[in-house]
């Protein structure tokens, strides 16, 4: 009796997790597309608008190795989250109060600096909510989970953008975040250590002061210290996971710093933007939950196809400017049924490396791993960003488009070299 009901644990608190982190995955789920139509309604220019994803993703990228560490050291990731949840409500205030485009970026990259900390925190403690066996359909329910607070968050900005200004929406990102404490603080507790995770305790006050001074992050950051090997070859299996992971993300960030000034440009109501944004997130949501853990997407040729598809899709985005020469009443219609498959596409190629990423970390530090891994792809996002908003700006969506395929491609002789489907 006591092991049946000691088997049945994880997944109860696994269920108590899911219920607490909706209101939270609400509130942060959308902040860059909304963040953006509030910086294109204050005259924003694409230049602009690269800068600003450039500028939270390279805050991103920090912090998301700074709080997978200290989740890690701590042995902690309840608080953790709650702390993100309870600090997130008045930066989204902020927010909309903000009467420039550059508060928009500053404040924008102080809340980026919060949220890189949800998603690796967030990953391993659902994995320890988890059965030993279970921990990948655990990761794969989270994700689905998430993509439902994203799609109510969407369908309530939606619903509210006819009848508010796109800066008042960020009054119910505020209050979902309130909700989201108190859920966590209700019905969230931590789990039992498990995947042979070992936390380090804090033993002394020098302990904690020696961890948590700027110096060890710094040298962490420090490219001095680190030896790049002479060839691909010498990189284990998650360096180069991580290499292909940059670099199929600096395309695809190329790309999506132009799709939502493109449907501006195209006509697009803000409303509209946040439906179709509804609709994929749903897509996402099914994706993840029954879609990719049906594929054996980690094969190599189906990543491979995965990938080649991804870019494909993005060249048929290269086609849209098309109708701003030619407008056409129902243009909504390509941008749509475009981000549809591109998110289905999407689960099938994150899934399998966030499992693989965890598969192979050693068991101390698979909250850093995670960190790591958006790190990788943060940083992506702040060169991508960047290079996206002065091409798009200086040869059009275009060419800007078709440069982020080619780019989002070149990972493909990189993931040949191991095999992402066998787990450490």
């Amino acid at each position: 009796m006591g092991t049946a009901e000691n088997t049945n644990l994880p997944n109860a608190m696994e269920t108590r997790w899911h219920v607490s982190i909706i209101p939270l995955y609400m509130a942060i789920g959308s902040p860059g597309l909304l963040a953006t139509l509030l910086a294109l309604s204050l005259g924003a220019s694409v230049v602009e608008i690269g800068a600003m994803t450039a500028a939270g993703a390279v805050s991103t990228f920090i912090f998301s190795i700074v709080w997978g560490k200290l989740s890690d050291f701590s042995g902690i990731r309840k608080r953790y989250l709650l702390f993100f949840a309870m600090a997130l409500g008045p930066i989204f205030l902020m927010l909309s109060m903000a009467n420039s485009v550059q508060q928009v970026i500053l404040i924008y990259t102080l809340g980026s600096a919060l949220t890189a900390g949800v998603a690796p925190i967030a990953v391993m403690y659902t994995v320890e909510c988890c059965r030993l066996e279970d921990w990948q359909d655990g990761v794969a329910r989270y994700s689905s989970v998430a993509s439902v607070g994203n799609i109510l968050g969407l369908l309530t900005y939606t619903a509210a953008a006819p009848f508010l200004e796109t800066r008042w929406l960020f009054y119910i990102s505020s209050a979902t975040c309130l909700s989201a404490a108190i859920f966590l603080w209700r019905m969230g507790q931590e789990p039992e250590v498990t995947l042979e995770r070992h936390p380090f305790p804090v033993r002394s006050l020098r302990d904690a002061e020696r961890f948590l001074s700027p110096r060890p992050f710094l040298h962490y950051l420090d490219l001095r210290r680190i030896k790049p090997p002479k060839n691909l070859r010498q990189m284990s299996p998650l360096q180069l996971l991580f290499l292909a992971a940059f670099i199929h993300w600096t395309g695809i960030s190329l790309f999506g710093v132009g799709q939502t000034p493109l449907m501006k440009a195209l006509g697009l109501t803000d409303s509209l933007i946040l439906a179709i944004n509804v609709v994929t997130g749903i897509t996402a949501a099914i994706a993840f939950a029954w879609i990719a853990p049906r594929i054996k997407s980690s094969r190599k040729q189906t990543l491979n196809l995965i990938i080649v598809a991804r870019c494909s899709l993005i060249l048929c985005w290269a086609a849209l400017p098309f109708f701003l020469i030619h407008p056409f009443s129902l243009v909504f219609i390509f941008p749509l049924s475009i981000s549809i498959v591109f998110n289905v596409l999407y689960a099938l190629i994150w899934l399998p490396i966030t499992n693989f990423a965890i598969s192979q970390a050693p068991a101390n530090q698979k909250g850093s791993v995670q960190g790591e891994l958006l790190s990788a792809t943060a940083l992506a996002g702040a060169v991508g960003s960047a290079v996206g908003g002065l091409v798009i700006a200086a040869y059009g969506y275009t060419a800007g488009f078709v440069l982020a395929s080619i780019i989002a491609l070149l990972p493909l002789p990189i993931l040949s070299m191991f095999d992402i489907s066998e787990p450490k």
